[in-house]
Parts: structure tokens; sequence; C-alpha cells
């Protein structure tokens, strides 16, 4: 089936919406870009201003918060135009860009991901090891590495003279369906393998914090060094995967039968849902930290709350204010009855 006609037929359906269906489509997207932006920058706030949160498992937090910035920074803002204006608006060189960086953001999220499960796994189950391989230093380097990889993933793709194209279903520029090569290298490299690799990890995190939780020791029999906090972070940090997940496998699987039939079968629905869905998964994450983790939590409330709190502790200085002014006026008015008596005692 030619592809060409398959996107200009989507391109029609995406021009052809109803103005309240315009509305409706765009609006919702800015909201979730608001939650994007301002959830995931609350979060880069309160672990970088605060000394106590600068830890390991944090450090993951931060990279996927950067992956979700970076997508709502530099990829969104063109596909909510596509949306408001029903039209690509912009250059072939602004589709180059915007598609590297969707893929990069993306796969980034991948990586971060995938290495917080393996902090995880040597927390949990490698105990004994977990401080040799997972210092800062270490873990800057790994999460280093991921981005790199993410950043590279579209290389073989362009050096064999592909181009990225505008989907008006997805409403954002993306490798091409023909190019099945790619799609493979991408589903087995960059999503097959650290899913996998994810997937164990958890398995055998919550296999030993099921034993914990039954005998407080490990399976070797020696008293597991295991508490409450790392369970609590651990528990966290699984169910931002399990929303990614939930988010994403509906994305994958339509990848997966385009890329099997050879070209784009599904309806402009379909392709907006699958695009939703991804940004979605953005928005997430500092939901679940609000909820699951006590200390994001409050800090979450201290910085929104900050302007209220802020005019209660001036309350009492305006108060302490008033009062000093009022003792320093009932004194001088006393020196004054003092001074005019002796006067007339004189």
């Amino acid at each position: 089936m030619n592809n060409s006609l398959i996107l200009e037929k989507l391109y029609a359906a995406l021009q052809s919406r109803s103005t309240a269906r315009t509305v409706a489509e765009s609006g919702a997207f800015f909201i979730i870009w608001l939650a994007i932006m301002i959830g995931n920058s609350l979060t880069l706030y309160i672990v970088l201003s605060n000394r106590q949160l600068r830890t390991v498992p944090n450090l993951f937090i931060v990279s996927l918060a950067f992956s979700d910035i970076g997508m709502g920074v530099l990829s969104m803002p063109m596909c909510f135009a596509v949306l408001s204006l029903s039209y690509w608006p912009f250059s072939d060189i602004a589709c180059q860009y915007e598609g590297f960086i969707a893929v990069t953001m993306g796969l980034a999220s991948v990586q971060s991901l995938t290495w917080t499960a393996v902090n995880r796994y040597y927390r949990v189950v490698r105990t004994n090891k977990y401080r040799k391989y997972f210092t800062m230093r270490s873990t800057i380097m790994y999460i280093t590495s991921g981005w790199v990889l993410s950043t590279i993933s579209l290389t073989p793709y362009l050096l064999a003279g592909h181009r990225m194209i505008f989907h008006p279903g997805k409403y954002f520029c993306y490798a091409h369906i023909d190019v099945a090569w790619y799609s493979a290298f991408v589903a087995i490299l960059y999503v097959g393998i650290p899913t996998n690799i994810t997937l164990f990890c958890y398995f055998r995190v919550f296999q030993v914090v099921k034993k914990h939780n039954n005998s407080f020791m490990n399976s070797r029999g020696t008293q597991n060094n295991l508490n409450v906090e790392e369970i609590k972070i651990t528990r966290t940090l699984f169910i931002v995967l399990l929303v990614y997940m939930i988010c994403w496998t509906p994305i994958l699987i339509m990848d997966l039968i385009d890329t099997s039939r050879g070209f784009w079968s599904l309806s402009r629905e379909a392709y907006t849902c699958y695009s939703f869905l991804a940004v979605v998964s953005s928005a997430t994450n500092p939901i679940i930290y609000g909820f699951m983790n006590p200390v994001f939590k409050k800090e979450y409330l201290k910085i929104l709350c900050c302007k209220r709190n802020r005019n209660r502790n001036n309350l009492p200085r305006m108060v302490n204010v008033e009062a000093a002014a009022a003792a320093n006026s009932k004194a001088t008015t006393n020196t004054l009855q003092i001074v005019s008596v002796c006067s007339t005692i004189t």
C-alpha cells in the first residue's frame, strides 16, 4: 500500500477536524504540557536544592525529570502548534530536529528506568556489592552512558540516507515505516533488551522483599540490611515503571502492527491516542512521587504553600512591630508628663 497516500489521508483528517474537536485536543494537550513542566521542574528543584535528597536513587529521578522536561521544552510546543493550526507550520529542518528530540528523550527515559531497576537489584538483592557499584560518581557515569546511547540511536538511520517525516496522525516527526530494519534495531537494542533486564531485576527484588517481609532474613540466612525506607523507595520506583509500561505498551503494539504490515494501517484517532499516551507518561512521575514518597510530598506542599506560610510567618513580626510602636509611644508620653511636672515645680 502507498504510504504517501495514507499520509495524505491522515493529513486531510487532521485538517477536517471540527472547531470543537480542535479546541478539545489542543486544550487537553496544553494541560498535560503544563503538568509536565510544573511537576518535573518542582522535582528537579526539590532534589537539587536539598542536600539530604541528593542520593543515588534520586539521581535516576533527576534523569527522568530531565528527559520529561526536555520533551516538554524542545518537542511538545511544536506538537501543540500542529494540533492548534491543523497543519505542520515548520520547515523540513525543524522536522528533522523534532524527530531527533522525540526519539532521544523517549529512549533516554527507557535507559533511566533500566538503570533504576539495576540499582534496586543491587540495593536489595546484592546488598553487599551495592556501595561498590553505585557511588555518586559511578551512578552519574551510568546515567551519562544511557543518554549518550539514546542520542546516537538515530545515527544508523540518518547515515543510511533516510530522513524524518511528519506523521499527521501522531502530529510529530518520526522515522519512516518503510525502514523496517531500523524499527527492529530500536525494538531489540533500545527497548527489548532494557525491558528484559528491568523485568528480571524487579522480579528478583520482589522475591527478596517478600522473604524479608516474612522472616526479616535474606535467602542466605544472614541479617538483611534492608529497611522500611529502602522498601518504600523500591516500591515507588516500581510504580513509576509500571505506569510507564501501561502508557507505552499500547504504543509499542501499534508500532509492531504497522511495522509487520509495512504501512500505517491505523486510524487517526488511534495515532492521536498513541501520542497522548506518550506525553501522559511524562506527566505522571511527579504525581507518583507526591503520593508514594512522604519526603517529596512534604517538599511539594512546602513549595506550593510557601506564600501562605510566608504570610503566617510575617504576622507575628507585624504584631511585634505594632506592639513595640505602642510601647514607644506610651513611653514618650510618660516622659513628656514627667518633664512637665518638673517644670511646674521649678
